[in-house]
């Protein structure tokens, strides 16, 4: 202890093996650094950092909280990064689809496979780290590729019905099965970086494959539809789920409201509830006016002001056609089916608003009626029983007209346009259209347009109110009417048949609502074209007893005519595979639309059983002569095409 001792020179230092003294001594042209190693328990970190933060040319390193904030800006930039490659694939998915909703329809899924490799993640305790934040994005990229494919599988069976969706499964599942063989086998390694990547993997994977197999479908078939189902845009969706939600809540209000009346007083359905209707009749209302793009009229040219009590009858093909009646006038009640009067939610209302369950038999409610009729009550009835699938009237029962007879009431025919197109039979969707609502005049008990027994006024009238039904549609479906729906139905069958459906419908409107003149609604046709069955289509739609024998020139054309919604669900049109096959029907109207089409191809019995022939475009450069031949005669013609009707 008395030696003199002195300080040690670093080049001293070098003789001791167990550590470098580069590691802790650092000396440049701007100074020496010195370092040294501190072991502390977390809790003191923060003592320790707040008391060398004055303390001159000394700087406190907690390794821990550097990790931390490195990680932390890691997460950032890849959050960051992630966003915009989001926004780049978004872009390019909508370059390459040129549609909204098929971008969507792809996108979604990437979404969700991202929240739900997150979520797993989170419920495992698997936290991010800079290996798996690389490998998450290795993940992004597959599920991209895995909605992309799923989309174009589903999207060729749904223009032609070609089953391909099978095979870009099964590139999916190969895809996911050469990608476990290659990194899903890390899951074995003892390292935990080697075996928290692999985990990372396995789960985004199986999250791609899930949602692309289970949910995507889903999702296209919700907006693209299929051969059962119209296709449908976002925006339609928001709209009918607010206009929903607000008819339930209301209906909600009115049930309970109606629940309390009934167990109050169970005889209060017998009395008027003047408030009540006036309410209800102006909530009906209300829900049609919900939506800006569906447009409302109410056609009244003969003053109708319900005063009298009458049967009303109408048409019925949409659940918005019952708002419609209940609009017209508050002293309305409706004549039910029995799971409507005896439903536990809304069943209290349909009584103490009055209305009679028909299915027990009108018969037995002659009583109740007529002490409604004595309040000054109306009663509308849907004399078809049910909704129909399309506009097509169908046959009357006899019920309200049993009803009229024994009751000595006017029967009140209302004609509904429209609904079956804005909102049909097993929709929930409410379209962009128009409702229009017309009151014919009465028909009183002794009209003698008809006859005065109940079981003969169902036919007569029936054939009357369809006669009125057809004026009307004549006077509301101009040139175009049919056009939205028509293209809507084309939209996703391919980008040039869009475009070339939709420049044909624009340019020849006028010669196709001449057609649609010509033609009779029950007539039997024959079509010989080389367009796209834009026309075929058009026919159907303006009348659905029309049966319509197609042959199309091109083979993807008929194949997208064939798997139309349209073609299954409005219109009794067969798709024939060669020109010979459609003239062997039995057809009185012909119409031909192909280059150099011989006149001698039909047998001469064949044109002899035309009663109608219609050269159009490519058909209308026939030889008129040789069709003047046969016993046509020209009734109609102008620069586009050229009607014959025959001399026999």
């Amino acid at each position: 202890m008395k030696a003199d001792f002195k300080p040690l020179e670093l080049s001293d230092l070098d003789e001791i093996k167990s550590f470098s003294l580069d590691d802790y001594v650092v000396t440049d042209e701007n100074g020496t650094t010195i370092t040294s190693l501190v072991k502390i328990d977390d809790a003191n970190a923060a003592q320790i950092r707040e008391q060398f933060a004055d303390v001159p040319n000394t700087l406190f390193i907690d390794r821990q909280n550097v990790n931390e904030t490195f990680l932390g800006s890691l997460k950032n930039d890849f959050n960051r990064l992630l966003g915009y490659s989001l926004i780049v694939v978004l872009l390019i998915l909508f370059l390459f689809y040129r549609s909204i909703t098929l971008t969507l329809i792809t996108s979604i899924p990437i979404f969700l496979t991202w929240f739900l490799t997150v979520g797993i993640m989170g419920l495992v305790h698997i936290e991010f780290n800079i290996f798996n934040i690389i490998i998450c994005s290795f993940i992004f990229g597959l599920g991209v590729d895995y909605s992309i494919f799923t989309t174009n599988g589903l999207l060729t069976e749904y223009r032609t019905g070609e089953k391909m969706l099978v095979t870009h499964k099964t590139s999916i599942i190969l895809s996911v099965i050469t990608t476990i063989a290659g990194v899903g086998v890390l899951v074995f390694a003892k390292h935990p970086v080697l075996y928290t990547i692999s985990i990372v993997s396995l789960i985004g994977i199986g999250c791609a494959m899930f949602v692309a197999f289970t949910l995507q479908p889903l999702l296209f078939r919700l907006f693209i539809g299929d051969t059962n189902k119209r296709p449908i845009t976002p925006r339609y969706l928001l709209h009918s789920l607010l206009s929903f939600a607000y008819f339930d809540l209301g209906g909600l209000v009115l049930s309970v409201y109606s629940w309390l009346v009934m167990k109050l007083n169970p005889k209060a359905r017998l009395k008027p509830q003047p408030g009540l209707h006036k309410a209800t009749s102006k909530f009906m209302k209300s829900v049609l006016y919900t939506n800006p793009f569906l447009t409302k009229e109410i056609r009244n040219p003969n003053n109708e002001t319900f005063e009298k009590p009458a049967i009303l009858i109408a048409n019925h093909a949409s659940f918005l056609d019952i708002l419609a009646m209940g609009m017209l006038h508050p002293k309305l009640i409706y004549l039910v089916k029995d799971h409507v009067y005896n439903s536990k939610t809304i069943g209290y209302a349909a009584r103490l608003h009055g209305a009679y369950p028909v299915s027990g038999g009108v018969e037995n409610g002659e009583s109740y009626l007529r002490q409604k009729m004595a309040q000054g009550f109306s009663i509308i009835a849907f004399p078809e029983g049910s909704r129909s699938e399309t506009n097509k009237i169908r046959r009357f029962h006899k019920g309200a007209f049993y009803l009229a007879e024994q009751l000595g009431l006017d029967i009140l025919p209302v004609l509904i346009h429209g609904s079956s197109e804005v909102s049909p039979k097993g929709s929930f969707i409410i379209r962009d259209g128009s409702i229009t609502v017309e009151i014919l005049p009465r028909i009183t008990p002794d009209d003698p347009r008809f006859a005065k027994n109940y079981a003969q006024r169902p036919k007569e009238i029936g054939h009357y109110f369809r006669s009125e039904f057809r004026r009307l549609c004549n006077e509301i479906e101009g040139k175009t009417y049919w056009h939205k729906l028509l293209l809507e139905n084309y939209r996703h069958k391919g980008d040039a048949f869009y475009k070339a459906v939709k420049k044909d419908l624009k340019t020849n409107q006028d010669p196709y609502k001449t057609i649609l003149e010509v033609i009779g609604a029950k007539d039997t046709i024959i079509h010989l074209s080389e367009d796209f069955g834009q026309l075929d289509l058009l026919l159907a739609l303006d009348s659905h007893d029309r049966k319509i024998y197609s042959y199309l020139e091109d083979d993807e054309a008929r194949a997208i005519l064939k798997n139309n919604y349209l073609t299954h669900n409005y219109s009794k049109i067969t798709v024939m595979d060669s020109a010979d096959d459609a003239l062997e029907i039995h057809a009185n109207v012909l119409i031909v639309n192909l280059k150099g089409f011989d006149v001698a191809s039909p047998k001469k019995e064949k044109l002899a059983e035309i009663g109608i022939l219609i050269l159009l475009k490519s058909g209308y450069k026939s030889d008129m002569s040789s069709f003047e031949a046969y016993g046509f005669k020209i009734d109609n013609q102008n620069n586009d095409f050229v009607v014959l009707t025959s001399n026999q």
